[in-house]
């Protein structure tokens, strides 16, 4: 199978058009269409639907591309892991929770591309259950979430843990939980898990949900009484002085969470190993904590 035609593919898939695949590869048009002739003839099957406005992966196509994303991935693996151990080249495609990302990654990414600059280093940010499948897809190499975590086809390290608190407007004495907006991320999100785990504790079922799509959205909505949300005391340490906010803490049964590494077990990617030894340096305190 010819990997440039695959790749065409992948691209094509991806971006849900031919014209823009061509864009990004820097191919033209007619080329990328013959790329993807030459597969469906090799496959003898489609795998693209065409229409006025682009083209849709058919269901062996999306089959064939759950393939091309391990084919790639193993390449990347196969050429992370003959380069120079000491100083690595390549990509690193990080994945964490919004509020993670706020508020633990920042020194840790900019310590990291610091000391390996040639590493070509990106985050995504999503709810721990999109995260989770981005990396068993092989879409990412590690990411953040909340655990705990377990699954055989992951290697988990808890990095630290987070303290939740019951974060609501400062202007507000007392806010009646059952009849209290909450304010969340979208579903799949653990912190929001766990809130309505707590609402569920306490026999509390008529609350409303509002799903916002920023922490700095959350915080605001709060702040200005339109409901309460769940998140990390160094959330709370950290924007309580932007915003008008108090706090409730909650049981330790509902208040810890810790924060989990998940990656692939045995993925030989040198850019990771060197990611992962900065943050076991981090955590001895050989580097500026978190």
């Amino acid at each position: 199978m010819d990997i440039d035609a695959l790749k065409a593919f992948k691209y094509v898939a991806e971006l849900g058009s031919i014209s823009q695949a061509a864009e990004r590869l820097n191919y033209s048009q007619s080329n990328i269409t013959a790329k993807i002739h030459k597969l469906e003839e090799q496959l003898q099957t489609k795998i693209l639907f065409r229409h006025n406005r682009g083209c849709i992966v058919t269901p062996k196509g999306e089959e064939l591309l759950q393939y091309a994303l391990q084919i790639f991935k193993t390449i990347e693996r196969a050429q992370s892991a003959m380069q120079d151990q000491e100083n690595p080249v390549g990509t690193l495609k990080i994945g964490s929770m919004e509020t993670t990302a706020a508020i633990r990654l920042p020194k840790i990414l900019a310590a990291y591309n610091q000391q390996y600059s040639k590493v070509d280093l990106s985050l995504r940010t999503n709810p721990t259950l999109n995260l989770i499948d981005s990396v068993l897809h092989f879409e990412l190499d590690a990411a953040f979430v909340s655990g705990p975590i377990q699954h055989s086809s992951l290697d988990v390290e808890t990095i630290f843990q987070e303290k939740m608190l019951l974060i609501y407007p400062k202007k507000n004495e007392f806010i009646p939980l059952e009849s209290s907006t909450i304010l969340v991320f979208r579903s799949g999100c653990s912190y929001r898990f766990q809130l309505e785990k707590y609402l569920r504790h306490k026999s509390i079922k008529s609350y409303r949900l509002m799903e916002l799509g920023s922490l700095e959205a959350i915080l605001g909505c709060v702040a200005a009484g339109l409901g309460i949300t769940l998140l990390p005391e160094a959330v709370y340490n950290t924007y309580s002085r932007y915003y008008e906010l108090s706090y409730d803490t909650l049981p330790n049964e509902f208040s810890i969470i810790d924060t989990q590494l998940i990656s692939q077990k045995e993925n030989p990617s040198v850019p990771l190993f060197h990611f992962k030894q900065l943050l076991k340096r981090i955590s001895a305190g050989a580097i500026e904590s978190f």
